[in-house]
């Protein structure tokens, strides 16, 4: 057994399981539908989180499924299931990842343990969530046997979505809703796998630190400026995605989730680089409060320029360089 990966013990599994069941109320607290509820709803996987990382992950998915089993026969099936799939799966595979040691030999010396990096645990995040956006799709899809039925089909209810387009008509009286509300509904799928990959890797990050403040976390915490550095898969299967997208319908759709989520994952990694080549700069706290304001203003064009910048990052490795500079001064 590696030292690093010690076994758990039942307090430790008792509050595992304490978290899954936390993060099983939360849920349920989300679907209330008020502005409170969607802060909760995003936060829904933070205890389950913090109970895989630094406690079990056994006892957090033993209150998980205890969670999605209460759900599905005090409230909605659906409930239960949605639980389970958009927020239990992806918090446990993240949480176990992220505090599990791989032995790995280096000559004959003994075997050193390797984590799992902050830009494979990111990529993990991304895929998951690409994968649930699919499964949704696939779902709409095989119901009303087709994606353009389906977008029919929903064209025709009533939903809030329908209030926003009557917004933007007032904003604009020349434009046309329904073409906006397909384009809307045909969106969606993007919306839901970028928003699901932010979700999970805000609530691992701050599931990873709380753990490390805690003392349990059990690997060193990596600067993540410096190491937030995505696999080289990631750029060209972004590029490709984003071409594919322009396609429409149903392959469009699904390469639109797939761009939305690489994207999101490359603006994450602009926003290190950018941490990182502003390490020593004395301006630093101005020039990030700054990029910070210019973010949340012009968002989501802000998050473009972002992804632009962590593909120069990719090509480049611009963090990489500076490093070596750096280490030839010395």
């Amino acid at each position: 057994m590696n030292d690093n990966n010690p076994p758990a013990n039942w307090a430790d599994r008792a509050v595992g399981l304490g978290a899954g069941l936390a993060t099983a109320l939360l849920f349920a607290a989300s679907t209330r539908g008020t502005g409170l509820a969607m802060a909760l709803a995003y936060f829904s996987p933070l205890p389950l989180l913090i109970g895989a990382l630094g406690f079990s992950p056994l006892g957090a998915l033993l209150g998980v499924l205890v969670g999605a089993v209460a759900l599905t026969a005090l409230l909605d099936p659906a409930l239960g299931i949605a639980l389970l799939v958009a927020f239990g799966a992806p918090a446990l595979i993240a949480g176990t990842l992220a505090r599990r040691a791989f032995p790995v030999k280096q000559g004959d010396s003994a075997p050193l343990p390797q984590y799992v990096t902050p830009g494979a645990l990111l990529t993990v995040l991304c895929a998951l969530s690409i994968l649930l956006a699919w499964i949704g799709v696939a779902i709409l899809t095989q119901h009303y046997h087709g994606f353009e039925a389906a977008l029919d089909a929903l064209m025709k209810l009533k939903t809030p979505l329908d209030e926003f387009v009557e917004t933007l008509k007032k904003m604009s009286p020349g434009l046309e809703g329904a073409p906006v509300k397909r384009w809307i509904l045909w969106a969606a799928p993007a919306g839901v796998a970028a928003s699901q990959t932010l979700l999970f890797a805000v609530n691992l990050w701050l599931a990873a630190r709380v753990v490390d403040i805690s003392g349990r976390l059990g690997r060193p915490w990596p600067a993540l400026p410096e190491n937030l550095v995505l696999p080289r898969i990631v750029a060209p299967a972004f590029v490709i995605a984003a071409g594919l997208a322009f396609m429409g319908g149903l392959i469009g759709a699904l390469a639109a989730a797939f761009a939305a989520a690489a994207g999101l994952c490359l603006a994450l990694q602009g926003l290190a680089t950018i941490h990182a080549l502003t390490r020593d700069n004395k301006f630093r706290s101005f020039l990030l409060s700054a990029l910070y304001a210019v973010v949340f203003v012009l968002e989501p064009w802000s998050l473009l320029l972002l992804a632009l910048f962590g593909l120069v990052e990719s090509a480049l490795n611009l963090r990489a360089r500076r490093a070596r500079r750096l280490s030839s001064k010395i």
